[in-house]
């Protein structure tokens, strides 16, 4: 693992809490290219393996890749259930989708995946914000993070990457952090200022 996405898991862990007590089971990502083409950035990877899936605060809702059934009845599990956080079909992002056919730029001003440069929803919050990739190139750790600010119809396009973007949004130093993380942060048990909501193992 790249030292710096361990240094910054850490410096994210000093400011969340430790990973889960538990343990997470990690993800087979060696399948990803197989199964939906291409691979994950390394250090959502890292994330994803370190804490799963989590709601921040109860507030910003981060997705992971999960063999366990959905209670959706049509969402489908693994990694294709996690691309249809993006290409369902009746949703958000099939509305962002169809206002960027339509030329609403100012609404969204990116195809969605699988549209070539498109988006790829990672997480979301409770202010209806949501959070993607813009799949920029084939190099997924030169992915930025494209943020959609719904309330102020504002997108802001953050070249870090993802962990950057979400150490940046706790510690307060990204510009919109209020609105990835409305009212900060706060301990929601034991220590930690997320929730475990599962792992490739299991949802909760």
């Amino acid at each position: 693992m790249d030292v710096n996405v361990e240094e910054t898991l850490d410096r994210l862990g000093a400011v969340i809490g430790p990973p889960p007590e538990d343990g997470v089971v990690p993800v087979p990502w060696e399948r990803a290219p197989g199964e939906i083409g291409f691979q994950l950035p390394a250090d959502y990877r890292a994330f994803a393996d370190r804490y799963g899936s989590v709601s921040i605060s109860n507030e910003l809702h981060i997705y992971t890749p999960s063999a366990a059934p959905s209670s959706q009845i049509a969402e489908p599990v693994g990694f294709e259930g996690f691309l249809f956080n993006t290409t369902e079909p009746y949703g958000y992002c099939a509305w962002l989708a169809q206002a960027y056919r339509d030329g609403d730029y100012d609404e969204c001003p990116y195809p969605l995946f699988p549209a070539e440069g498109g988006l790829l929803k990672w997480g979301n919050n409770y202010n209806s914000d949501h959070f993607f990739w813009l799949i920029r190139g084939p190099d997924p750790d030169r992915w930025p993070v494209a943020a959609k600010f719904h309330s102020m119809r504002e997108w802001d396009l953050f070249e870090g990457g993802f962990l950057k973007f979400l150490l940046a949004a706790v510690t307060q130093q990204y510009p919109y952090h209020d609105d990835v993380v409305p009212d900060g942060l706060k301990q929601v048990g034991d220590g930690r200022a997320y929730r475990f909501k599962g792992d490739w193992s299991k949802r909760l």
